[in-house]
């Protein structure tokens, strides 16, 4: 274990240049950085973060303002964003306004407040099956979904969120500003720079690796996996337990001296959408066909209090026992 953050990355000379400027040497590279939270890709908004009534279970720092802040709501409008960018945890924007809008209703102020939800997307959701069950969620509370709305900037002093529309419709480019009591923000996210300034990141910034085999595409002793890596998949615990088991299969068997890979990723992905407090919908798909992997017996797409339990109380345990021991990598054994 080195205790320094990573500030470069030559591959071409096979080092890594730490953030104290010592250089590690290497012979195979596994990058697994995860991605960057942007606050500050949002005009006004680390000023207005953490009071205004704007809060965020992205960051540790203000995730305890959320339920604080709600608290003190009484009436007018609560917001929830979601960004246009890729984001960890895709579905997590859209749970805390399902609680959210659970807390009003057992404080008896639901009919007083304005729940919206604007993301930056065109979906609520990126596979049909699991969308069209979103929007049967929110519409059941009364929750107004926003498409191609992407949070740009946030007067705190005044309580106002401005939103630029995106798409190509008749409006796209247009600014549309709205007034809040609440707001609950998920930052804009971004691929480190020590990534996208070397030469292993592809156009956007992401590690350019292989979508089956998560071998490099240009030099073939680097491999990535998670939020980090160029793989089309949503980017989630699920996916990266998946890809663990691939990503150790092939580089083993680089070690030993297999020619080429023999294990294939395929895209698969989970996201468990919490709609309450003992309500899910148990998301598992693969992000490469937008097609359903579903373990069990039942319809996913359904708010199920097993899917609850199952998220609730098993899945912790699978993480800190299992997962993070490298012998978790994912339910494909049992499906």
């Amino acid at each position: 274990l080195i205790p320094q953050a990573a500030a470069e990355i030559d591959p071409e000379s096979n080092t890594v240049t730490l953030a104290d400027g010592t250089k590690v040497s290497y012979e195979y590279l596994v990058v697994a950085a995860g991605i960057e939270l942007n606050f500050g890709g949002i005009k006004g908004l680390k000023d207005a973060i953490g009071k205004n009534g704007v809060a965020s279970n992205y960051s540790p720092k203000y995730v305890q303002n959320t339920y604080e802040f709600l608290q003190n709501v009484s009436s007018g409008n609560a917001l929830f964003t979601m960004p246009a960018t890729p984001i960890k945890c895709a579905g997590a924007p859209q749970k805390i306004a399902y609680l959210a809008d659970e807390l009003f209703r057992e404080k008896g102020v639901r009919d007083r407040i304005n729940v919206n939800y604007y993301t930056g997307l065109g979906k609520i959701f990126a596979v049909d099956k699991y969308a069209n069950a979103m929007y049967d969620v929110a519409k059941s509370r009364g929750i107004n979904v926003n498409l191609l709305h992407d949070l740009v900037e946030v007067d705190g002093a005044a309580k106002k969120a401005t939103f630029k529309i995106m798409g190509e419709g008749p409006q796209a480019g247009e600014s549309v500003t709205v007034p809040y009591e609440f707001l609950h923000v998920t930052p804009p996210m971004k691929p480190f720079d020590f990534i996208k300034n070397s030469k292993i990141a592809n156009a956007a910034g992401y590690v350019d690796v292989n979508q089956a085999t998560l071998q490099h595409n240009k030099f073939s002793n680097i491999y990535a996996l998670g939020d980090c890596s160029s793989l089309p998949t949503s980017k989630t615990a699920a996916a990266a337990a998946a890809q663990s088991k691939v990503l150790k299969q092939n580089l083993l068997g680089q070690i030993l001296g297999n020619k080429s890979p023999s294990a294939e990723y395929n895209g698969y992905t989970s996201c468990p959408l919490v709609t309450g407090k003992h309500k899910l919908v148990l998301a598992e798909f693969s992000g490469y066909t937008g097609t359903p992997h579903e373990t069990f017996f039942f319809n996913q797409a359904k708010e199920h209090a097993f899917s609850y339990w199952l998220t609730a109380d098993v899945l912790p345990e699978i993480y800190w026992n299992s997962m993070l021991k490298g012998t978790w990598s994912g339910p494909s054994p049992i499906r």
